[in-house]
């Protein structure tokens, strides 16, 4: 049964599409990240978990992997277009046991509510191979602001949301929810037996000396998790 969570989640996604981009960059740092995460894509059969319209699923698929792609919103799965693509829940993916190489997923944990992430997680693991790779992109918690680096950015969004620029409303049954690292690191090492948590230096945080001399203090956090076997990042 979907809960109010996600269906709020669908709704907010289904009505607000048109914000959201259908490409990205190729030297986009989330996607570098993603990329030294997983080592070379060419033949990797990879799941874009929550892949909206399919912008990181066809970077990967350009370098030669076979990307399929999974959301909840009809309407960003509707400009999805030239990948493999299916309507389905994080919480109970549309695939069999072992069907992949490596999932990604890019700024979608935000989007749910935390009390699903341990059925989340045990259902990449089932869906991956056993030697497969996880790698996970979002916001950190503990970050910084790049542009008022005096200002947490949690308390930039707070004050954003309340005066209703976010997507989601500040009283509503959802919102973008950021996490502490070590948070979804803990989760994950109940389901995957090497967990690393990497901060990205995005292009704005590159100008100052605080990013790049405090990782932890950077925006975009990747956790990168993987199976008995697995290499090193």
């Amino acid at each position: 049964m979907i809960s109010a969570h996600e269906a709020e989640v669908t709704f907010r996604f289904d009505a607000l599409h048109w914000r959201f981009k259908d490409s990205v960059d190729p030297e986009d740092y989330r996607l570098r990240g993603v990329l030294d995460a997983i080592g070379p894509v060419e033949g990797l059969r990879v799941l874009d978990l929550g892949c909206g319209k399919g912008r990181f699923s066809r970077a990967l698929q350009q370098r030669g992997a076979i990307v399929a792609g999974v959301d909840v919103s009809t309407a960003m799965l509707a400009e999805a277009e030239g990948i493999d693509r299916v309507r389905g829940s994080a919480r109970s993916l549309p695939f069999r046991s072992a069907s992949f190489d490596a999932i990604i997923a890019v700024e979608v944990f935000e989007h749910l509510d935390p009390a699903s992430w341990s059925g989340t997680i045990a259902e990449a693991r089932r869906v991956l191979a056993p030697r497969g790779t996880l790698a996970i992109v979002d916001k950190s918690l503990a970050s910084f602001n790049a542009q008022r680096p005096w200002m947490p950015s949690a308390l930039v969004k707070m004050i954003d949301e309340r005066r209703g620029m976010w997507m989601y409303p500040s009283d509503g049954p959802a919102r973008e929810r950021w996490f502490w690292p070590s948070r979804l690191r803990k989760e994950l090492r109940k389901s995957f037996s090497d967990v690393r948590v990497v901060h990205l230096l995005s292009p704005s945080e590159q100008r100052r000396m605080l990013f790049r001399k405090l990782p932890a203090a950077r925006l975009m956090a990747l956790w990168v998790a993987r199976g008995d076997g697995g290499s090193d990042v």
